[in-house]
């Protein structure tokens, strides 16, 4: 569900549109105020239509019928997480202009600019947008909101201080998390599957596979391997570099291939692996296996527990919001 929602929080562009089922309601009605923030129904609306659209466009229409907790179905949680967002997003930007942090008429008016010449681009969305209302004024004030939004995380951020102890407790709770096991490897691909991705006929498979032995043969009697690779490999994500896949984990290649490679010796070329996509020769370059130390991964640590402080905080921010609901209008926006 967070994925769905981090996905939906990107720029709205680029969506087509699709409205929520409201008639009869009044667009001035207030649907809810966030610490003396009113927001009306029709701002709520286009919210909920755009988000809406978001998800769609990533997850299919087919999204609203799944099951997100048992008996409730993703449609009657999408407006409870709508709300819920709309509320932290008027809690922080209460908070930044409590502050005097909000930004500056300039820093909207770049920022509102740069909104609309990527709407201009595409014809088409535009249209959409004005179909369901969306206009210059609704548009500006969202970018408001978000240059808010960050003007908050970024001084959230620069004030939020992670203690030498809060790194070395993560560390020790998730210490398997930071056991690196990793081969560093090359391949040759000799590919078995056509233009199409179907499965070469049995006759093509066999010239396939002789070719591939006979450029293993070329690799074991000394021939450098990277230039092998960039003469025969039809791996295109690899080839350029030489067949070069730099280092990987267990649980990223397919199994024949990842079997091979963490049974091949450093420095040591593998025999035929046939995988679906054809025929490997790997080449192993090296190998990690070991415990990497809290200071390896210190980084990694303070921005992930800055990252969790800063979910926490704007939850916080949230629930603490003086927050006045009309239910019964609410209730009748639907999707």
């Amino acid at each position: 569900m967070k994925k769905i929602m981090a996905l939906a929080m990107s720029i709205m562009l680029g969506i087509s549109a699709i409205g929520c089922s409201s008639d009869k309601i009044d667009d001035s009605e207030i649907v809810m105020s966030v610490d003396g923030i009113e927001i009306n129904a029709g701002t709520y609306k286009k919210t909920l239509e755009l988000f809406k659209q978001s998800i769609e466009a990533m997850y299919g229409p087919e999204v609203w019928d799944q099951e997100v907790e048992k008996g409730v179905k993703y449609r009657n949680k999408f407006k409870d997480l709508i709300l819920t967002q709309t509320i932290e997003t008027e809690a922080v930007y209460a908070t930044v202009k409590a502050n005097n942090m909000l930004p500056s008429k300039e820093e909207i008016d770049n920022a509102f600019k740069d909104l609309k010449a990527s709407i201009e681009k595409d014809e088409e969305y535009k249209k959409n947008l004005e179909s369901i209302g969306v206009d210059d004024a609704f548009l500006r004030e969202q970018q408001e909101k978000e240059l808010a939004w960050q003007k908050y995380k970024e001084n959230f951020d620069k004030t939020t201080v992670i203690s030498e102890q809060e790194v070395q407790k993560y560390y020790d709770e998730n210490k398997e998390t930071f056991y690196r096991d990793e081969v560093k490897a090359s391949h040759i691909l000799i590919s078995t599957l056509d233009d199409k991705e179907k499965e070469l006929p049995k006759d093509k498979k066999e010239e396939a596979k002789k070719k591939a032995e006979d450029i293993l043969k070329r690799a074991r009697a000394g021939e450098e391997f990277s230039v092998l690779a960039k003469e025969y490999s039809q791996d295109p994500a690899s080839v350029t570099n030489g067949g070069d896949l730099g280092y990987f984990k267990k649980g990223q290649m397919v199994k024949e291939f990842e079997d091979a490679a963490f049974s091949t010796k450093v420095g040591e070329i593998s025999d035929i692996v046939e995988s679906k996509f054809g025929y490997h020769i790997i080449k192993v370059t090296d190998r990690v296996d070991e415990q990497t130390t809290v200071e390896d991964n210190k980084d990694y640590i303070k921005e992930t527990l800055l990252e969790s402080k800063y979910v926490e905080q704007i939850k916080k921010l949230g629930e603490n919001a003086k927050v006045e609901k009309n239910q019964e209008l609410l209730d009748k926006i639907k999707l």
